[in-house]
């Protein structure tokens, strides 16, 4: 990478972290410089100590100045311990609030990516490389301030001493640094790549560690007594994981005893050093147990100063490199945002609907041999129902995406009332939306903020949630439960929470659907995990509800298609057949093939539960 690019993602990271922390890094400095003061100052007043109790002896009695430099020494030292604490609080502040700062901007770009990205392996590598290695932000601005304020402020004091006093000692802070740099510098770069080597295996362990632990999984794995299986896959990967590591680790160790040694023996000169010029009468005894003082405080200095340099200016930088690539662009403007949040505007960008047009397009999934959509057009008007049929597989929950902008297509183009839909403006399109999805996320929520996701805005609005349980007919579920909406879904956290089956997550999707009366409302497979006559309550429901409203009803089941006022047939992709109930049987095609097949099961299952 050019040097000069790379200086700039540091920097931009950097000045970002100041100008958007700065009171909580102006006090990790300042509570630093304090700490690294003290450290030198109570080496001074040692040397004055010695030097007065020396004197003090020779004329048989105590000095106030004796005494004076005693408590002087004893309330300094008892300073610089507290300054520990004062250090740790300082540090953690920081810390706390910086990590804060960048898992945000993270977060929030992560929200922007669009979201075929997600299906890319690479994409999904860098991404968790990246945000497992966030908090390296902070190590490395902690760095930057403790080399600046601490070790180089220390380092310089020590030196200017030993210039004044024991000029000699400086070839011990030379020969101890260079043994640190060479120790440490290759260790690092081998730590960096081995990183960024185990990301896919590490994903891959979390996995089936998941697949091991996690209580979704726990009644398959006692089913299907797959867990040997899954075991020894797990202990596979992570053996060879933990013997990378530990190969790492041992490199680590026999470099630092190899140094150990050359630093016992640099050490061991400075000791002799010391000795040759208090034995000279070069100094007295208290500029001796100064000097013997910082040779330690030195040492600690350069190692540190050493491990900074090489972790932070060679190591953390290229994280901090890595997480600059991943979210960028983004504007100063942004970053404030996040730090003082305003309330979304929730109101629609385009006015009320009057048309969703899709021209042309096709989208195939990352390291698909097909297209999953094939140049598909279709316009849907105010206050027209489709229905979308077609088997799994054949493209529907994907066009319905391109539909919502929850994916970009690959070509062709998107319009919600003659704006063309893009990635940036995909948070506009969204507002349009109340969607009913295939696949969703079983939040261990209270009822009500669960529904009331579906209009975020909304979400504290009685009447707004009562509208919903009302279309969505769960008001007699609810109403078993003794808290009533502010039941909580789930045990993860509350023994209190409850379990619910399939079909009773899928109602509660549909409610969240009806929050804040959207402009289009999307169903996709509705009644996936419900049996064909609780489906026919649904529809009944749903037929009901939809009068004069937009909606886009997506399923393999033909219950759906008499409540459209057009069935879109799909099949590998394509938009194969279009027209009416009565149109499409008609034309004996493939929807005719479908509906008296599906009617035959319906027939069945109402004979079977008769």
């Amino acid at each position: 990478m050019d040097k000069n690019v790379h200086a700039k993602k540091i920097y931009w990271i950097t000045r970002t972290a100041i100008k958007f922390c700065f009171p909580y890094i102006l006090v990790n400095v300042l509570l630093l410089a304090v700490s690294s003061a003290l450290g030198i100052f109570v080496n001074v007043v040692n040397r004055r100590i010695i030097n007065e109790l020396h004197a003090n002896i020779e004329a048989g009695e105590i000095s106030t100045l004796f005494i004076s430099f005693t408590i002087a020494y004893v309330g300094l030292y008892f300073i610089n311990m507290a300054s520990g604490f004062l250090g740790a609080f300082g540090q953690n502040s920081y810390r706390l609030n910086v990590n804060g700062l960048f898992q945000k901007i993270f977060m929030l770009k992560s929200e922007q990516t669009a979201q075929q990205m997600f299906f890319n392996d690479q994409f999904m590598e860098r991404y968790s490389f990246v945000g497992n290695n966030t908090d390296r932000i902070s190590s490395y601005i902690g760095a930057l301030t403790s080399l600046f304020f601490s070790d180089l402020g220390v380092l310089v004091g020590a030196v200017t001493l030993f210039i004044i006093y024991e000029p000699l000692l400086i070839l011990f802070c030379l020969l101890i640094g260079i043994i640190l740099f060479f120790t440490n510098r290759d260790i690092a770069r081998k730590e960096y790549q081995l990183d960024k080597e185990q990301v896919k295996e590490n994903r891959l362990s979390d996995y089936y560690k998941a697949l091991l632990t996690d209580k979704a999984y726990a009644k398959e794995v006692r089913i299907y007594q797959y867990k040997r299986f899954i075991y020894k896959k797990w202990v596979k990967i992570y053996d060879k994981l933990r013997l990378e590591r530990l190969t790492v680790s041992i490199e680590r160790i026999k470099l630092q005893n190899r140094s150990a040694v050359i630093k016992w023996g640099a050490r061991t000169l400075a000791v002799g050093i010391l000795l040759l010029g208090i034995y000279n009468k070069k100094y007295d005894v208290g500029t001796f147990v100064m000097l013997f003082g910082l040779i330690d405080i030195c040492y600690g200095q350069i190692n540190n100063l050493v491990s900074t340099t090489l972790s932070g200016v060679y190591k953390d930088t290229k994280y901090l490199s890595d997480y600059y690539d991943f979210v960028m662009p983004i504007s100063d403007a942004e970053i404030k945002g996040l730090k003082q949040p305003k309330t979304e505007d929730m109101k629609v960008r385009w006015g009320l609907l009057d048309s969703l047009e899709i021209h042309n397009v096709s989208y195939r999934y990352p390291n698909s041999s097909q297209k999953a959509v094939d140049n598909v057009s279709l316009k849907i008007k105010k206050g027209e129902i489709i229905s979308i049929l077609g088997y799994n597989g054949s493209g529907k929950t994907t066009l319905a995406k391109i539909m919502s902008g929850s994916i970009e297509p690959d070509s062709g183009q998107v319009m919600l009332n003659g704006n063309y839909l893009r990635q940036e403006n995909r948070s506009d399109v969204f507002k349009y939306y109340g969607i009913a999805p295939q696949e969703f996320s079983k939040f261990s929520l209270q009822i009500r903020n669960f529904v009331g996701l579906g209009r975020i805005d909304k979400i504290s609005e009685q009447n707004e949630l009562a509208l919903a349980y009302n279309k969505s007919g769960i008001n007699s579920f609810i109403a078993g439960y003794a808290k009533k909406d502010q039941t909580v879904l789930g045990k993860e956290y509350d023994e209190e929470g409850i379990d619910l089956s399939g079909g009773e997550w899928q109602r509660l999707v549909i409610a969240s659907t009806y929050m804040g009366r959207p402009e289009i409302l999307l169903f996709d497979e509705p009644t996936a995990s419900i049996d064909p006559l609780k489906e026919m309550e649904l529809i009944e429901n749903l037929r009901t509800n939809l009068q004069n409203k937009t909606a886009i009803l997506i399923s393999h089941r033909i219950g759906f298609a008499r409540l459209a006022d057009r069935i879109i047939m799909m099949q590998d992709g394509k938009l194969t057949e279009e027209g009416s109930h009565e149109e499409l049987i008609a034309k004996n095609g493939y929807y005719a093939k479908l509906f008296y097949a599906q009617k035959e099961l319906y027939q069945e299952e109402a004979v079977g539960s008769a």
